[in-house]
This record gives structure tokens, C-alpha cells and sequence, in this order.
């Protein structure tokens, strides 16, 4: 096809869906377009992919999409339109507002424990929905997962047409480990506890085994995993207890974060002294 024709054609092929916008960069052989929706006038992403065996099939992936909308599950953004271009499926998604993990860990550094406990909880239990369904997500990574205050939702269904449940259950443990850490594994790695203060004993040995190095080791089933995170309370953590438990970028170490707050308290504490002493 033309690629002086292709906008064109694929703003027909969109019909009365969206709006076609300036084109973005991708990889694998994808176009990717921005858009806005014509009925509600939300910001979309268009994904044009190449024709099979290259790309998948135009009926694989409406079918999908079809089966995503039935499970109609909170933390999944599912596809809002799909549709075919001379035999190159097209996918069209909302843009989520709430950041990618990537982002969120990128400006504020490691999840507090709690917060990291619901994230990957609200991961599992979307995951688990997708297995129970026959389905999978297959590109699980912190692009795809959002941090919302309360929860997580997950998009990147219109680049992820695979259907791979054990790659989902092999993404689990390194999205943990950045959570609770700040950065994805390099290389083989330790107890979750020895880098960072305040992990439950429960969460320690979960981690350790979605990590094992070898993958016959690893939970074979998302419930599993599910089972373990729902034990945890999903209590909302304070600033001094996300403070103390190393949440953010980790630049001070535990004994340093204690010392921190001691001098505060003690600066307190002489303020208090001198209003008294001064009336």
C-alpha cells in the first residue's frame, strides 16, 4: 500500500470510531496513529499491524477483543474498536491518564509496601481473570500496567496479540521486584528483604519464588499467587509509614531515614520547649 495513502484509507477504515491524528513512533513493523474518539472526544492510540503471518489475523483479534468485553473486568482497558485495512488489522485503545508503572517509578522511586502489596495484587487479580477466561495478556510490563491511587489498570492489548499464560506468570516476578526495589532484576538476585526494609516474610518468599531461576520453580498458576497476596491487609499507608518502610528513590538507608526522623522530632520538640518556656 502507499504510504501516501495509508492516512487516508485508514481514517476510512476508522469511519465514524475517531479522528485520525499525527503519526508515533513504533517498532515491529506496527503504525501507530494518535486519534481522538468522535462520540466522547477521548485521546485514542490507533494500531495499525502488519498482515499475517507478520501480524495477527483481523479475526483473531476482534475475537479477543469480543472475549475481553465479556469478562468486563475494572482493571482491564480493553480495546475500544477494531477493524481491518487490505488484510492489516487495526486496534484502537483509550490513552489511560493514571501513569505507567515506568513513569510512576521513574519520578517517585519504590512503591511504599502496602502500596506495592495492592499493585501487584490488582495485577494478579487481573491476570487471574485473563487465565480463567482461556486468555492471557503476553506483553505484561511496566509500560503496560498503570499505578492509579487505589488500584492498577492494565492496557497494551492492541500490541500484545499473543496468548502466552506461563509469559504472563514469568512477568509477575520481575514487576514485583521493581515495585518494591525502584528498578527491574539485573541478573540474578537475592532476598527481596535484603534491599528493602519492612517486606512481610509471606511477600519475601513470594517474590523468591516468581523469581527462581528455574522456571519449574515458579507458581504455575495465578491463583496461587492471588492466594498468598489477598492474606495481606490492603490498609492505606501513611506518609511516616511509607517514609520508614523506604518508599521513594531509596537514596537514604533505613538507619538513615530513622535518624532523619528523629531529628525532626527532636526539632519538634525543642520549638515546643522554647513557646513554653517563653510565655
Amino acid at each position: 500500500m502507499p504510504s501516501n495513502t495509508l492516512r487516508p484509507r485508514l481514517q476510512l477504515s476508522l469511519g465514524a470510531l475517531a479522528v485520525l491524528g499525527e503519526e508515533l513512533p513504533s517498532l515491529g513493523g506496527r503504525r501507530l496513529f494518535a486519534a481522538s474518539c468522535r462520540e466522547s472526544g477521548a485521546e485514542l492510540r490507533i494500531t495499525l499491524h502488519p498482515a499475517p503471518p507478520e501480524g495477527p489475523s483481523s479475526t483473531a483479534l476482534q475475537e479477543r477483543v469480543a472475549r475481553l468485553r465479556q469478562l468486563a473486568h475494572p482493571a482491564l482497558a480493553v480495546p475500544v474498536g477494531t477493524g481491518d485495512l487490505d488484510g492489516r488489522p487495526w486496534v484502537a485503545e483509550v490513552v489511560l491518564r493514571a501513569p505507567t508503572a515506568m513513569q510512576r517509578l521513574g519520578d517517585g522511586g519504590a512503591l511504599g509496601v502496602r502500596q506495592g502489596i495492592l499493585a501487584l495484587r490488582g495485577v494478579t487479580r487481573a491476570v487471574a481473570s485473563l487465565h480463567r477466561a482461556g486468555m492471557a495478556h503476553g506483553g505484561l510490563d511496566l509500560d503496560a500496567v498503570h499505578i492509579t491511587p487505589s488500584d492498577v489498570q492494565i492496557g497494551g492489548f492492541a500490541s500484545t496479540p499473543g496468548n502466552n499464560q506461563r509469559a504472563d506468570l514469568d512477568a509477575l516476578g520481575p514487576l514485583a521486584w521493581a515495585f518494591f526495589t525502584g528498578d527491574l532484576p539485573d541478573g540474578p538476585v537475592g532476598k527481596l528483604s535484603d534491599h528493602r526494609r519492612g517486606i512481610p516474610a509471606g511477600l519475601d518468599q513470594l517474590v523468591s519464588s516468581l523469581m527462581a531461576a528455574d522456571p519449574a520453580s515458579r507458581p504455575v498458576k495465578a491463583e496461587a499467587v492471588l492466594g498468598v497476596l489477598d492474606a495481606f491487609p490492603t490498609i492505606q499507608p501513611s506518609s511516616i509509614s511509607s517514609f520508614l518502610e523506604g518508599a521513594g528513590r531509596g537514596t537514604r538507608t533505613p538507619r538513615a531515614r530513622e535518624a532523619v526522623l528523629l531529628l525532626v522530632l527532636v526539632g519538634l520538640s525543642v520549638l515546643v520547649s522554647s513557646l513554653v518556656l517563653g510565655h
